[in-house]
């Protein structure tokens, strides 16, 4: 009986009414009237971490949980500036981390690995070694620079090991394709939060457009999910593709210029990757991207004075390019470390937050030298021949994920931030580790009919 319960309670964690109740129950506390602005993303947050908690003890299989990460994830963008505010509730993360614990030693499968754990682990050296001989050792032993040492590194580590013996194929449905019809699933939610903002910041919309701190994070995770519907497009029906437009309109709508920037280029390799496999539409797709350009070109002009102010020599970004090369020549072979804090001048993180330097290339040659950029450069080249080892639909829709996180990361953060970007990341690879392109289409989301 107590069996039959379980699994049968099982079945509904699994199931696409269950994900529906999370992206409800999500909204809701996105859209909560409180006295205090992000008071609704606490109580959210803390209430999807108890949901994961529960998940991780009554379920064996680890992806279940991958939906109500995501929204918890995506709660989180609007808690800027917010460890004062979280940390008075560190004594309750006993309780997830202890459900980590149980689910991992109740359910525990042999550890395995695959050819993205050397790049993990090449990235790791650069990381712990970041700033050897350089920087201040109250620097380095920070509470802030051990997170992103050990969140970076050896817990990355540590994660993919985990998560590796989790996400192995399972009979019943295809992990991968649960994975994307998360991601459309959550991109989903994006529209509600942006709506909300809208509707309830229409003088401010009307006067100066979107403008939320919270963009660029949300941009970033729309650029994870932008390829799930294109995917869904070349697999099942083309009326995917209003969803596409849909996303990408929405990476517009975040006023992120990142987003607007890297957020293009990700949606032309999204349609390159359509004309691939969907020979029929390479015509119209041909003719729209001759008329996008014969319309650049007519209108150049008119986007000068725009491209001008899309960045100056004056602000933070540029500046901080500068001083890596700058960093760079003080310790050319280990940098500066992930944990410097001399560049506080030009960028003044929050609390929690670490002294970035917002692009990935310059994080790379100004944190960590050149045992960085061969790390970094073998972890790349690695990544990039598991995802075109096999090209197939379903693993290149997987690649253009990772293109998206890649991509952003070239002027934001990005892959610098252990949770969730990174480990999204690590993630996507791993399944590309385990794909085998097939047509199971019960992952939980038949999203329309199937292709003939």
């Amino acid at each position: 009986m107590l069996k039959k319960a379980i699994d049968t309670a099982r079945r509904i964690a699994g199931s696409l009414p269950f994900s529906l109740f999370l992206f409800l129950l999500a909204s809701y506390f996105w859209c909560m009237k409180t006295d205090f602005y992000y008071q609704g993303n606490i109580y959210g947050i803390l209430t999807f971490v108890g949901i994961i908690s529960f998940l991780l003890i009554l379920c064996d299989d680890t992806a279940v949980t991958l939906l109500p990460f995501l929204l918890t994830c995506m709660l989180a963008v609007r808690c800027y500036n917010s460890f004062d505010r979280f940390i008075v509730y560190a004594p309750w993360a006993a309780i997830p981390v202890a459900a980590l614990i149980f689910h991992f030693v109740a359910y525990r499968k042999p550890l395995r690995y695959g050819s993205s754990l050397f790049g993990i682990l090449a990235v790791t050296v650069a990381i712990t070694l970041g700033g050897l001989f350089t920087i201040p050792a109250e620097q380095y032993f920070s509470g802030t620079s051990l997170f992103y040492i050990f969140g970076l590194g050896a817990g990355m580590v540590a994660a993919y090991f985990l998560t590796r013996s989790r996400y192995q194929p399972r009979e019943g449905y295809d992990v991968a394709e649960r994975l994307l019809a998360v991601f459309y699933l959550a991109s989903l939610f994006s529209f509600v939060m942006l709506g909300q903002y809208i509707l309830t910041s229409l003088d401010s919309v009307k006067t100066w457009g979107i403008s939320v701190q919270w963009s660029n994070n949300l941009a970033t995770m729309l650029m994870f999910f932008l390829p799930a519907p294109f995917y869904y497009a070349v697999k099942k029906n083309r009326l995917h593709l209003i969803m596409a437009f849909l996303v990408y309109f929405a990476i517009l709508l975040t006023g992120s210029r990142g987003g607007f920037l890297m957020g293009t280029v990700e949606f032309a390799l999204c349609f390159i990757y359509l004309a691939r496999y969907d020979r029929p539409c390479r015509v119209i797709l041909l003719s729209t991207v001759a008329a996008v350009l014969i319309s650049v070109a007519v209108t150049v002009k008119a986007w000068l004075p725009l491209a001008e102010s899309f960045i100056t020599t004056d602000e933070p970004r540029f500046r901080l390019m500068i001083r890596a090369f700058e960093d760079f020549a003080r310790n050319p072979v280990f940098g500066m470390g992930i944990g410097y804090q001399g560049n506080s001048d030009i960028y003044n993180p929050v609390k929690g937050a670490a002294n970035w330097y917002h692009m990935m290339p310059f994080q790379i040659i100004g944190g960590f030298g050149l045992v960085g950029v061969a790390a970094y450069g073998y972890q790349f080249f690695g990544r990039m021949k598991l995802i075109f080892r096999k090209p197939t639909p379903k693993r290149l829709a997987l690649g253009l994920s990772y293109s998206g996180v890649l991509l952003m990361s070239m002027v934001n953060p990005g892959e610098f931030c252990p949770v969730p970007y990174q480990f999204l990341a690590v993630l996507l690879f791993i399944l590309l580790e385990n794909t085998e392109e097939g047509d199971q289409d019960n992952a939980f989301l038949p999203l329309l009919k199937k292709k003939a």
